[in-house]
């Protein structure tokens, strides 16, 4: 019979208590966990020779399970069970520390194999640790005997260790690169996949709907009327679609452009009250749950030298996330105050916020928060990063404050006159260099 202790994690209790049976009569101890928050509890608490978790949780990831089995236990094995396979998925756990994964549902014996190779491995580690410490007596004795000898080996692993640190560095970054590649894949082809798949789809009912029509006959003044209803409803909602494959590939085109130092601006002379009074109105049409209340007063006037278009777009894009990140509704306030070098717009909202150590973070490319809200909105977290690099290139800066639960406020600091437009203030201009 096998031995071991194991924890299964799975929000399904009856999967859970399925492989904790299968499990038990093959003749480990099993413990049964349904929540990411008990089976962190149960982590603390005891010592498992292996976790096998589910890759999704209702109130976590199963890869924090994993990372925190390495932390806590570094020779307890970590498996993944998950029913929605990939490569992306796979690789990622594994880089986490998970030794192997299982694609749900699973066969019984594959899941015997597993968890018995698993414990295998583990009891190999622990045989290892053991040879190792033996191995380490040896090393003492034999320093101690060859003074001379260990002088040279210290130098020899001094050079091989700042080799492998550079090696490694060198490794590091390439797996960034990758990480970030395949991040963005990910995300550009499910989000660009969703207006295409609407788009397709209320196409295909338009047509069924309009040849049906055609061999019925000529229908009825009441039939004519419900049905061009209905082709304005699809058509709204296809046009919608069509906005928001244009709007995601726009910004895949600015991130290009930014990266490729082909940003260009058209600075002229701007009146940011009147910029702010528009934008304010029109996406004001988009909300009802949202006030939004501009507070601009005593700054009218062309006293700015800037691009409307670009800082539009950054407008755009702090009113459209304070309306997004602020699901109860609420009072959006966006205002202006002056210095005399300076003009200072503040976007300010009153729903989820963010954590304070994610304030710089927010601005990275492809950045997405990792709670519901963020999640239910989708996205590739290419806006913030546009627009700090549009402020950035207009000589300003961008920066957010904010506590989780109590609003977040943008802030967006321009000169009145940018080193940019000081040469002549109709001419198009990019950054050096990119």
């Amino acid at each position: 019979m096998a031995s071991g202790s194991l924890l299964v994690v799975d929000d399904e209790e009856s999967v859970a208590v399925t492989m904790g049976a299968i499990l038990e009569m093959d003749g480990y101890q099993v413990a049964i966990s349904t929540s990411g928050a008990d089976a962190l509890r149960r982590l603390h608490e005891s010592t498992f020779d292996l976790v096998l978790t589910d890759l999704r949780l209702d109130d976590t990831d199963g890869l924090n399970i994993v990372s925190e089995v390495c932390r806590l236990h570094p020779d307890a094995v970590s498996i993944i069970l998950t029913g929605y396979a990939s490569l992306e998925s796979a690789i990622k756990a594994l880089r986490e520390g998970a030794y192997d994964y299982l694609i749900k549902p699973c066969d019984v014996e594959e899941l015997r194999a597993v968890v018995a190779r698993g414990i295998e491995r583990r009891q190999l580690g622990v045989q290892l640790k053991e040879r190792l410490v033996e191995l380490e007596d040896a090393n003492t004795t034999i320093r101690e005997l060859n003074a001379t000898l260990q002088q040279r080996v210290d130098e020899a692993t001094a050079e091989l260790q700042q080799m492998y640190d550079q090696a490694q560095e060198n490794v590091e970054q390439l797996q960034q690169l990758d990480r970030l590649k395949s991040r963005f894949l990910s995300m550009a082809s499910h989000e660009l996949k969703t207006p295409l798949t609407s788009i397709s789809g209320l196409s295909q009912v338009l047509l069924r709907r309009m040849r049906r029509r055609l061999d019925q006959g000529w229908p009825t003044e009441a039939e004519w009327l419900e049905e061009q209803r209905g082709h304005v409803d699809r058509l709204e909602l296809l046009n919608s679609q069509t906005s928001r494959l244009g709007r995601l590939i726009d910004e895949l085109l600015d991130v290009s452009r930014i990266e490729s130092g082909k940003l260009d601006f058209r600075m002229e002379p701007l009146d940011l009250s009147v910029l702010i009074s528009e934008v304010a109105e029109r996406l004001q049409l988009t909300t009802t749950l949202h006030t939004i209340e501009v507070d601009v007063d005593g700054f009218a006037g062309t006293d700015l030298v800037a691009d409307r278009d670009h800082l539009e777009q950054v407008l755009d894009n702090l009113v459209s996330n304070a309306i997004k990140f602020s699901p109860e509704g609420g009072t959006i306030r966006v205002s202006l105050r002056s210095s005399p070098d300076s003009v200072v717009m503040s976007v300010q909202d009153s729903g989820v916020g963010i954590p304070r150590n994610q304030l710089d973070s927010i601005f990275g490319l492809f950045y997405q928060a990792e709670d519901p809200v963020s999640r239910k909105n989708g996205g590739m977290g290419l806006g913030l990063y546009i627009s700090r690099e549009i402020v950035t290139r207009l000589g300003g800066r961008i920066w957010a404050e904010s506590k989780p639960r109590q609003g977040s406020t943008f802030n967006v600091a321009l000169p009145r006159t940018p080193a940019t437009a000081r040469r002549s203030p109709r001419q198009r201009v990019s950054r050096p260099g990119g």
